[in-house]
């Protein structure tokens, strides 16, 4: 670590001012200036080091390698740094020196090196405030970062003192907050102690209910309550996280009228058909259903643009807008500056261009399914994998979704094969398990040879198991010929659109060995939901096969619409529903989490679902309360 900086090293000297120099290009005028003005500091520091004597020199590069990390240019830092002597160094100057070595390190992933930097410091006392406050501001992160998360927590609760600013004091809270929730939820009632002091205590405990109760909206605001009264000066009842800060101001949406927006003839009709008989099932499941809000029901498809029946509804008092179902109509509607009126979108755009507040969306998109499949597969061992999808979007949305998933959980897609006809499966499988290669040098040997020549097939072996969208007459084409080239010993893994949605052992003996998602409607045998089916085989059979999609996704909209800002604020609340486990994130995203099952015997037979204490939706209406709707102001 010991270097010197001779005349000689005066052309190294001119290499880091150059780089440094070609570095600054931010963007505004504001950050031009700075930038500009830091950059001419650190010119003129260099240039001064260049010409000190040599025991000026290091004091020097530490100021300037200070200046780089101020302007987060932490490799130019090191590459300064590096050149320090620290004998050379007053004792203030080198805590200078191990913080700012400690930052760089940080930056750039030397996490325990980082560490060991910090701990260096031993004058902490000597330094201003300022210097005092951002010494444990980056320890805490090095804590942080090498997974010490109560110390990182603690560092920062005694800076509560220190800091006067409002914005430095919520941003204090909020990394508190990140580390105590990074803590497993029994271990934070175990670090609660006599030794520590109230505050810390009083952080624990807030940390330790949200954990405890995130996913019961109601119990969790009862028992932060009870915490404030044990500690009504605490920090974080002044400065409230953000999370805590939304699930206080979370409030049930209670419409007077909903207006559903809906395609109730043309291609789309059916569709939206079976989606309005969810809904209206739900409507008359309620108890007190003739108390329960107006529905008006608006067929989008009379109407060239999706902008008319929303207005047209708003117009007539709706307060709660449920739909539209297609891409096309929900963009059209979020492309007006302001929505005033919340509204449950019936599907999910492709990216978060468009930012309401009152605004969710929610359908049946199969970027759930493929990241379910990704966190399934990894979860049971699997880390590498092969893709056999359709040649269309579909194909191209579920590849990018799985894969992103699947590598940032530690997996690795190897390869991905296309099909588009059923023509051509049995070649695509060829090419998928890399058996057509075999076949292609044996028929050129026969040729060769002009004899027919024993063959013994091989597939790859460089995988652990296939991900596969295929529908069901796709499917029993495809895992036979998966089976007949070898790979018989190869999971298969794949989403709802590889099931009819109705039992049928003899057609579906082909899948034998498939392991897939759906909804609990159509799968689960938890009591709940077999109860449910049996109520819908009386009064609506065609929501039980692959059509029920649609009308869990109608029904479990209506059913969640008044909850949706309390799954928002709760991250770790799950709402129980035909569709499946119901959560929102921070964009208003609706995302389902889904049962699996494997076809045994040509059936399907559950292997991964959640218990749940009761379904949030009890029972089917009456058949008379189904069919009786259908004179619902369907304009």
């Amino acid at each position: 670590m010991i270097n010197y900086f001779t005349q000689g090293n005066k052309i190294i000297l001119i290499a880091l001012i150059a780089l440094i120099l070609q570095a600054c290009d931010p963007s505004g005028p504001s950050s031009r200036n700075r930038a500009q003005n830091n950059a001419q500091n650190l010119e003129h520091i260099l240039k001064q080091a260049a010409q000190a004597p040599v025991g000026q020199k290091s004091a020097l590069y530490v100021q300037a390698a200070g200046l780089l990390i101020l302007e987060q240019r932490f490799e130019k830092a090191q590459e300064i740094l590096i050149h320090v002597d620290q004998q050379m160094l007053t004792p203030l100057q080198m805590q200078d020196f191990h913080l700012f070595h400690g930052e760089t390190l940080l930056a750039l992933g030397a996490t325990e090196a980082s560490l060991n930097q910090f701990k260096s410091i031993t004058q902490i006392s000597m330094k201003p405030i300022e210097w005092q406050i951002r010494y444990a501001q980056s320890l805490s992160d090095s804590y942080l970062a090498n997974n010490n998360y109560f110390e990182a927590a603690k560092l920062r609760i005694e800076l509560d003192d220190l800091i006067s600013d409002p914005e430095q004091l919520k941003s204090n809270n909020e990394k508190i907050w990140q580390a105590l929730n990074k803590i497993e939820t029994d271990f934070l009632v175990q670090l609660k102690s006599d030794f520590n002091t109230q505050r810390v205590n009083g952080w624990l405990e807030i940390a330790y209910i949200n954990k405890r109760w995130g996913y019961h909206p109601e119990k969790l605001l009862s028992e932060i309550d009870t915490w404030k009264k044990r500690y009504p000066l605490h920090p974080s009842s002044i400065h409230q996280p953000e999370v805590l800060q939304k699930a206080a101001s979370a409030e049930e949406y209670t419409p007077s009228k909903i207006a559903i927006l809906l395609p109730l003839s043309g291609k789309l009709g059916s569709y939206g058909k079976m989606i309005h008989d969810g809904i209206v099932a739900a409507h008359y499941q309620t108890e007190q259903a003739d108390l329960s809000p107006q529905l008006a029901f608006y067929d989008t498809a009379r109407n060239l643009s999706a902008l008319t029946p929303y207005q047209q509804a708003i117009a007539e008092g709706a307060d709660f807008i449920l739909g539209p179902l297609t891409k096309d109509a929900i963009e059209s509607i979020l492309k007006q500056e302001s929505l005033n009126i919340p509204m449950l979108a019936l599907n999910r755009l492709e990216d978060n261009q468009f930012n309401h507040p009152n605004v969710f969306q929610f359908g049946l998109p199969i970027e759930d399914e493929a990241i379910q499949a990704a966190h399934y597969a990894y979860e049971k061992g699997f880390r590498k994998a092969i893709g056999f999808l359709p040649a269309n979007s579909t194909g191209v949305r579920a590849e990018e979704a799985f894969q992103k998933t699947f590598e940032k959980l530690g997996g690795e897609l190897i390869h991905v094969e296309k099909y588009k006809e059923i023509a051509q499966l049995k070649s695509k499988v060829q090419q998928l398990l890399r058996v057509d290669s075999s076949i292609y040098r044996k028929k050129e040997l026969e040729k060769l040879l002009g004899r027919n020549l024993e063959f013994e097939m091989r597939r790859r072996q460089d995988t652990d198991f296939i991900f596969m969208i295929a529908r069901p007459d796709e499917g029993r084409r495809i895992k036979p010929f998966i089976r007949y080239y070898f790979a018989h010993d190869l999971p298969v893994i794949s989403t709802s659109s590889i099931y009819s949605g109705k039992k049928d052992p003899k057609t579906d003996i082909d899948l034998n060995g498939i392991e897939f998602t759906d909804i609990p409607l159509l799968l689960s045998e938890l009591p709940a939901f077999v109860e449910s089916r049996e109520n819908l085989a009386q009064v609506l059979p065609s929501a039980l096969d692959a059509r029920g999609r649609y009308f869990a996704l109608g029904y479990d909209s209506y059913k969640i619409l008044s909850q949706l800002t309390i799954l928002q604020a709760f991250p770790e609340y799950r709402w129980s529903g035909l569709s499946g486990e119901l959560g929102v994130d921070q964009n208003g995203l609706v995302h389902r989490f889904l049962t699996w099952a494997q076809f045994q015997n040509g059936a399907p037979k559950v292997t991964k679902e959640r218990e749940i204490k009761e379904l949030s939706s009890q029972k089917m209406p009456e058949p008379s309360d189904v069919t009786r709707v259908t004179g619902l102001n369907a304009n």
